[in-house]
């Protein structure tokens, strides 16, 4: 009887023992064809909202962890300073309009001017040459008596005077093409100033800040009266048009991985619901061990070892969740990727 028993109890050892192993070995093989891990959480981009201009916050129209969605007003700074700079810079530019305008009219009146100019060359010639076809013929005829010697005379002063007139007249109509004024110095200063204004329009636009995208404000800890200033972000707006969950899979893992591959995603907040979504990235480098804060030059930060049992290096997995839950969707929530073969 002892020994049925005995024999019994080892059956049952066997069995349990051949149980474990089986549920092992179907494990591994559920492991191997549904790659997953338990380090990973929820993430959406992140968008640090920072003014573009500076100044006194005059109204802040959000609060903390609100909703807002793309293109509503998230806070105003005192735009009056940006104001009075489109006005100024719209009075230099209507000054220089004007100045533009008569300089204008003031070299088109010197333009007739030089024209006319260059007409009295054209006649100062003409007697110069009637001047002197006159004393060619008057001098030959003079020589034998057929015209007098003051005649002669008077036909060679003719012709003196006409070549003083023409040397002149070339004189001015030089003076008068050089003193035409140029509007490329006029047209250059208007074309920097219409720049300038187009520059202080659009500051005095960016005193209103506006979202993004759609999201939840978070990290908001200032209020109206605040200085803003330019580039210096006031607080984060959570990305909500898109979600992520980010796993850490072994280097083991990725050679069965591609981006397009679906997976299930588990947020631990409500492990009951699956979300669906598709690999849309594969991490190509980590900070290696040992890298300071800030160094690795911007590779994401995974660490190797547990304690001081050296494991696999572990690169991020990023997939798109289709249709996420708004009530689950939290930035750096924990969760479970299972990628599916």
């Amino acid at each position: 009887m002892l020994a049925a028993r005995r024999s019994l109890g080892v059956l049952v050892s066997l069995g349990a023992l051949a149980a474990v192993v089986v549920l092992a070995a179907l494990t591994a093989s559920d492991l191997a064809s549904r790659p997953r891990t338990d380090d990973a959480v929820l993430q959406a981009d992140l968008v640090h909202v920072a003014p573009e201009v500076s100044g006194r916050i005059v109204a802040l129209d959000v609060g903390d962890n609100q909703f807002v969605h793309r293109g509503d007003v998230l806070f105003e700074v005192d735009a009056e300073p940006y104001r009075l700079r489109v006005e100024q810079t719209a009075a230099q530019l209507r000054e220089l309009e004007a100045e533009l305008a008569t300089t204008v009219s003031t070299v088109a009146s010197q333009g007739s001017k030089a024209k006319a100019a260059f007409t009295q060359v054209d006649t100062a010639r003409a007697q110069l040459a009637l001047a002197r076809t006159t004393h060619a013929r008057l001098e030959p005829l003079g020589a034998r008596g057929f015209a007098s010697a003051e005649q002669v005379d008077q036909a060679r002063t003719q012709q003196r005077a006409a070549e003083l007139a023409l040397q002149q007249a070339e004189q001015e109509a030089v003076a008068s093409q050089q003193s035409i004024s140029s509007t490329k110095p006029l047209e250059a200063s208007l074309a920097a100033a219409r720049a300038t204004l187009a520059l202080a329009q659009r500051d005095l636009r960016l005193t209103t800040v506006r979202a993004p995208c759609d999201g939840r404000v978070t990290g908001l800890d200032v209020g109206a009266g605040e200085y803003a200033v330019q580039g210096k972000a006031l607080f984060t707006l959570i990305d909500t048009e898109a979600w992520y969950a980010v796993g850490d899979f072994r280097e083991t893992d990725l050679a069965g991985l591609r981006v397009g591959q679906r997976a299930t995603v588990y947020a631990l907040s409500d492990p009951r619901t699956p979300l669906h979504g598709s690999i849309v990235s594969l991490g190509y480098g980590v900070a290696p061990d040992g890298a300071e804060a800030g160094g690795g030059a911007g590779l994401p930060r995974v660490a190797r070892s547990l304690n001081w049992v050296r494991i696999a290096q572990r690169f991020p997995v990023r997939v798109r969740i289709d249709n996420p839950p708004p009530a689950l969707m939290r930035d750096s929530a924990s969760a479970i990727v299972i990628v599916e073969r």
